[in-house]
């Protein structure tokens, strides 16, 4: 045995990617940035595909919007008619009731405008789009709810497309009194609810009490469709002036009693000289 020399021994690693001095190998490090770099790319091409898949899903709408301008032309005219049940055709269009409501939209502005009333544009202009477009969806579902338990087989696209449509009465109606509506006198506006909207109405309770035999379901869909036809734009008329008030004094967003001018603006100027 040999005193003099130290006796040097060496100690296999425990883990097999430990290299000798305690330090890691060189393939660890490189190994776990690509399994994360993976993991990170298969989770946002997931993302990706279900925002594709979503987005996808607008195509079912299309059919709906594919209309011609000459189609939405014929139908606007032939809102006004009513004619036979068995003449009337319904189709699937979403693009022409869409538009009707959106000038709808810009008619209920130009009537606040020319009142008088002023306001911040949101306000005013929101309170119009959610209107006319929340009372077209409640209004076909209250008919398509109506149609359904009568037993009366018409599709949901096929009345909201009616509704809509009908509503061009609606947009004639705020036209006529936009440009002329004497001052404390409403006979007027009625006169136009009858000649316009009632035979609008008329149209599209023919049409769906056409779909039953049974005469009561036939004048329980006549009158709901003329009633809540003609109602809404008496509201429109008398109350979505009131309801925007309301809105603006809870929005502290003008001061009350600003409502209209009783003297025009041009006459001030005159009044203080």
């Amino acid at each position: 045995m040999n005193y003099g020399e130290p006796e040097t021994r060496q100690r296999a690693p425990s883990n097999p990617h430990e290299q000798q001095g305690g330090q890691s190998a060189p393939g660890f490090g490189s190994n776990l940035h690509a399994q994360l770099g993976h993991m990170v790319w298969e989770a946002g091409s997931k993302q990706i595909k279900d925002s594709f898949n979503s987005y996808g899903r607008i195509d079912y709408f299309r059919p709906y919007f594919d209309v011609e301008p000459k189609q939405v032309r014929n139908r606007l005219f032939q809102s006004f008619l009513p004619r036979k049940p068995s003449t009337i055709s319904v189709s699937n269009d979403l693009y022409g009731p869409s538009m009707v409501v959106l000038t709808m939209v810009a008619l209920l502005l130009l009537n606040m405008k020319s009142s008088g009333y002023t306001t911040q544009d949101g306000t005013l202009i929101g309170s119009a789009m959610v209107s006319c477009f929340a009372a077209w969806i409640i209004l076909s579902t209250v008919i398509s709810t109506l149609c359904y338990i009568v037993n009366i087989d018409v599709g949901f696209v096929n009345t909201i497309s009616l509704v809509g449509y009908s509503m061009t009465s609606h947009c004639l109606v705020l036209l006529l009194t936009a440009i002329y509506h004497p001052s404390h006198d409403h006979l007027y506006f009625f006169f136009l609810l009858i000649v316009f909207c009632f035979p609008s109405a008329l149209r599209t309770g023919l049409f769906l009490g056409s779909k039953t035999r049974d005469p009561t379901h036939k004048m329980t869909v006549l009158s709901v469709c003329i009633g809540v036809h003609l109602l809404y734009l008496i509201y429109l008329h008398f109350g979505f002036h009131v309801m925007v008030e309301e809105l603006d004094e809870i929005l502290g967003e003008s001061p009350p009693n600003v409502i209209k001018s009783a003297i025009p603006l041009d006459n001030i100027s005159t009044i203080n000289n």
